[in-house]
Parts: structure tokens; sequence; C-alpha cells
């Protein structure tokens, strides 16, 4: 069985202020092995646990180190050289520039699933196994995980649609880890007039020759500083709508070495991903190169947006995590009114809400990571899958990392709100994860539009039968009637959904989308307990399972009970200690 060995224990208290800082972000979270052991093939899985254990004590040391300096020393806009000549160059603290080292060089956060051959792997990476170094990095550093997430879609964007001469191009760049050949890429999409409503974007593209000139202000341009940027256009004379948008390649500098024609007119004053530089362009006829068929620039963004969107949840589980395990540390390591601080009732409800809301989130992102494998290989019902989990990922996880960040830092009391200490940048980065790629309400509706036009809703629920169809515990199959019996109310309300588009459907948009992101990780928790108790014989799943529904889909009539659970069990749920069957039995005939 695996226990948490490094995370404080309660018979080990030493009075005084703890972080988490220095910890291995691997070796300290038992879940991410246990989600692993569960998705990949035991061959591949002995094989990443030390690479996965190297990021992990570097995220803990050097990446937290680095984050919090660069943090504190933003990117600086310079615009003209001495000579006068603009040079729109984008000067970094050399804390970034290390963290950059770190993430796309020797790591290869960016290229591991384009091609074998990072850190020595043979294969490229299965998105699993990817997100796995991602959870764990972001867990230290959150901002460079945006380029660098930019750049990995924007590779698959020119593998999926791009020219041979462009592929031949750009990609070796773009999915390079010696950082003297690598090329980072952008995604500037957002105008002033636009924001989410993309189809009322002005920026135009007039075709000159073999290329095109790009003409127009884009409002707001993350990792302004890359070396190509995907760019929305609407060529001369296309429609209005998004359906007139067309995907451009457009590089930073040209051939000849020149700077392309656009400026940057000035870097964001950002709320939290402060070390990653956002901007404000103008382009100014700049050359651009068609990507894809010109009639469909917005489908294949989108398809970009759709890949970030996952990338996204899986940062924000990320800043859950790290959010939780300093909440444990600072907890375990503090007295007060004369007890250990996590052993107070109030705390320990805090610390197990928090436990529930990360465990099911990375449920969650390496699931939905598992059918994205799947959707590559061309699975068709995988794709449907796919279409719907994206935006309930986005839309309920990156929500909710707002609030667990923020409750880390009211656990850690007047420290957490002091710049010194994590919990700020977390809080503060946290912000964006609801913004990026679509409002919540953007997503709460593309969820219904997922289950209007693509009958998305209803694979899933198919699979979700499948999956707890599969049980072979009494515990867990008595436990898969009630989430079935729920999954029939939401089946029911789909239905209506799928009828006909009303706006009392839309005004419910976000509480069913929450509803339908409770329920799958509800089941997925379910799988994982019987997982757990067939090979190692422990209820802790079952256990979070249990307290799970109770919470988010149902309530029981005696909560007593399980307040009471909580305070009894919390510690051997944190250390990954058995949970006896005699409790969850209880909980779930008060369930019943």
């Amino acid at each position: 069985m695996i226990k948490n060995r490094q995370v404080p224990k309660p018979d080990a208290v030493v009075q005084g202020m703890h972080d988490a800082h220095g910890l291995n972000f691997f070796e300290t979270d038992p879940n991410v092995e246990f989600l692993l052991r569960n998705y990949v093939p035991k061959d591949e899985y002995e094989r990443v646990l030390p690479l996965l254990s190297k990021l992990g004590e570097v995220a803990g040391n050097e990446v937290d180190e680095l984050a919090h300096e660069a943090d504190r020393n933003p990117p600086e806009l310079v615009s003209y050289d001495k000579k006068g000549e603009q040079v729109n160059h984008v000067k970094y603290h050399p804390s970034y520039l290390r963290l950059e080292e770190i993430g796309y060089g020797e790591f290869g956060l960016a290229a591991m699933s384009h091609r074998p051959g990072v850190m020595d792997w043979p294969t490229p990476f299965s998105r699993v196994l990817k997100y796995s170094f991602w959870y764990l990095f972001a867990q230290a550093e959150f901002s460079l995980c945006c380029p660098m997430s930019m750049t990995d879609s924007a590779a698959t964007i020119l593998e999926k649609y791009a020219t041979d001469e462009i592929k031949e191009k750009y990609l070796p760049r773009l999915t390079s880890t010696d950082m003297d050949e690598l090329w980072t890429a952008g995604q500037f999409m957002t105008e002033k007039q636009g924001g989410s409503d993309v189809g009322a974007n002005t920026v135009t593209a007039k075709q000159v020759g073999d290329h095109w000139e790009i003409w127009g202000d884009k409002w707001f341009c993350s990792n302004v500083s890359a070396d190509i940027a995907l760019v929305l256009a609407r060529p001369e004379g296309a429609q209005q709508g998004s359906k007139g948008l067309a995907m451009f390649l457009v590089p930073k500098r040209l051939d000849n070495g020149e700077h392309n024609g656009y400026r940057i007119n000035r870097l964001k004053d950002k709320l939290g991903t402060k070390d990653m530089a956002s901007g404000e362009v103008t382009f100014e006829g700049a050359v651009g190169y068609a990507v894809g068929s010109i009639e469909n620039g917005f489908k294949q963004m989108m398809s970009m947006v759709n890949s970030s969107r996952l990338s996204n949840a899986v940062r924000s589980a990320g800043l859950m995590r790290r959010s939780y395990l300093e909440s444990i540390v600072a907890a375990r390591g503090r007295l007060a009114f004369g007890q250990q601080l996590s052993q107070l009732p109030l705390m320990q409800e805090g610390l197990f809400e928090m436990l529930l809301d990360t465990e099911a989130a990375a449920s969650m992102i390496f699931y939905t990571a598992n059918v994205f494998d799947h959707s590559d290989n061309d699975d068709s019902d995988s794709k449907k899958l796919l279409r719907i989990l994206t935006p309930l990922l986005k839309g309920y996880i990156c929500k909710r990392a707002r609030y667990v960040t923020a409750e880390a830092m009211e656990i850690r009391g007047g420290n957490g709100y002091i710049e010194d200490w994590v919990n700020p940048r977390l809080v503060r980065d946290a912000q964006l994860g609801s913004i990026w790629e679509g409002t919540t309400n953007i997503v709460a509706l593309d969820v219904l539009r997922a289950i209007r036009k693509d009958d998305a809703g209803t694979t899933l629920l198919h699979h979700l039968e499948q999956r707890l169809s599969r049980m072979s515990n009494p515990y867990t199959e008595r436990a898969a009637k009630l989430i079935l019996k729920r999954a029939s109310v939401i089946s029911r309300q789909m239905e209506q959904i799928s009828q006909k588009q009303t706006s009392i459907h839309d005004v419910a948009a976000k509480r069913f989308m929450e509803q339908m992101y409770h329920l799958n990780a509800a089941s997925l928790l379910l799988e994982e307990a019987d997982h757990e108790i067939a090979n190692d014989g422990n209820n802790r799943k079952l256990f979070l399972f249990i307290h799970y529904y109770h919470r988010y889909l149902k309530a029981a009539d005696d909560p007593i009970m399980f307040d009471t659970s909580v305070i009894e069990w919390l510690d051997a749920v944190i250390d990954w200690e058995e949970i006896p069957t005699d409790v969850v039995e209880k909980l779930l005939e008060a369930l019943d």
C-alpha cells in the first residue's frame, strides 16, 4: 500500500511556521501514483516513476524558489533600441529564463507528446503521462504553463492543418528541447470589441502573393514575445461572424531577420501570472501564412482551445493540490488553543473538504487525459466524450481552484496574506483559470451545446453506466446504485435540454454543469475504490466517495454521523492508512 511519508505526522508537531517548500511534490502525493497504476501499462508505470520523482524534487525546491523570484520581477517591454529602431523586445528576469530551461528544456513539457526522445523516452508521451508532469510542475509555477501550453497546442494545430512546407519549417523548432533552437508560440485571438464574442473580431487579412498581410489590433496576447503567433483574422470579402475568420501563422521575425510588421504597444499589468508577458499588439501589414482552410479558421482555433482547456484544468488542479499540501503542513505544524491546529474540528472540516475537491479533480483530469489518448487514436466515442469533458473540467475545476486557494490562505492565517508565503501567488494565479479559453458562463453554455449538437451527454452517461456495471465488491455495487439513481435524474434533464433551447436552460447552465461534474467525479472515485479494495484491501477511496456523494449529490438525513467520521478518520485518510469496513458500511446505510 502507498503511504504518504513526507507530510508531517500528527505526533511530529513542531510549533512554528511551516510550508511545503523543500518537499518532493510527487513523493508526497500517493494519489498520483495510485492513478497512474490504473491508467498506464506496468512497464511504463515503473519507468516513469523516477522521472516524476525527479520533477517532484525540482518543483518542490528550485522551481518553487524561481517562481517566487520571477513573480516579484515581472518582464519589461523595450520598445526601441539605442538607435531609435523598434525592437519589441520583452526583457525577462533571469529567474524566468531559468524556469524556461527547466520546463521547455530539461523536462520537455511542450515537446513530450509530439516526438520521442524527451528525457530519453522511447515514444511520444501519452497524455496521461504528460499531464502527470504538468500537474506537478504547476504546483510550483503556474505562469510558464501558459506559454508552454500554447507552444504545445500550436504544434498540434500545425501537425493537423498546416502545409508540409510550414510543418518542416516550424515544427522542429516548436518541439525542440534545445533552448538555442526552441521557438515558442502564442495565440492572439482576443480583441477589444469581441472578448468572448470572437465573431465580432475586426482584424483583417489581405492576400499578397504567397502570403497575407495582417492589419488591426489584438487586445490580450499572452506570451506576447512568442516566436510565432497563431492569429485569427478576417480575409478581405469574408462573411461576418466567426465563420468568416481564418487562422494565420505570424512569425516574429522574417526570413531576412527583420522584425515582422507588428508592434507590442504595452504589457498588461495583471493580477496574477505576473512573470509571463501578456500584451497588446497592433498589426501593421505583418506577414502571415494561412493555416488550413481559410473557411475553417475558427473551428481550427477552437480545437486548439479545447486542448488548452484540459491543460488549464490540469494546472488549476495543480494549484488545488499545492494549496491542500500547504494547509496540511501548516495545520500539522502549529498549535492553537492548546491543541494541534489540525485536530480542531472546524479545521478538520476545512482540510477534508480540500482533500475531497483535490482528489476528485485529479480523478477527472487523469480520466479525461486517458479519453484524450483514445481520441487521438480516432475512437469516435472518445471524441464525443472529450467534446463534453473538456468544458466540464474547465468550468468546474478552474472555478473551484479559486475557492480552494483562498481557503488555504485562510487556514495559514495572517501569514497566508503576506507575499513572503506562496498563498497570495496561488490565489492570484487561480483567478485566471476561469477566464482563459472562455469564462465559466461560456463553457457552461458549451456543455449544453455539446448535449444538443453532438449528443455527447448521452455518450457520457453511457460510459458512466458501463463503469458502474463493472463493480466487483458488494459495497461498491451498492454505492453504484446510488449514482445510477442520480444519473437517471440528469438523463431526464438532458432530454429536455436536447428537445429545445430555452432561456430557462441557459439560466441553469452552471448549476447543471456542476451536477454533471459531481456525478462523473463520484463515479470515478467509486471505480477507484473498487480497484483499491481489490488490490490493497483498503476502503479509503470508498470513504471519500461516500462523503463526496453526501456533500455534492445527495445529503443524508443524519449529517452528524458524517461529521463524526471526518473527525475520527481524517488523519488516516490524509496518510493513506486503512479505513475499516464497518465505518463505510454505516455511512452507506445512512445514504440509503
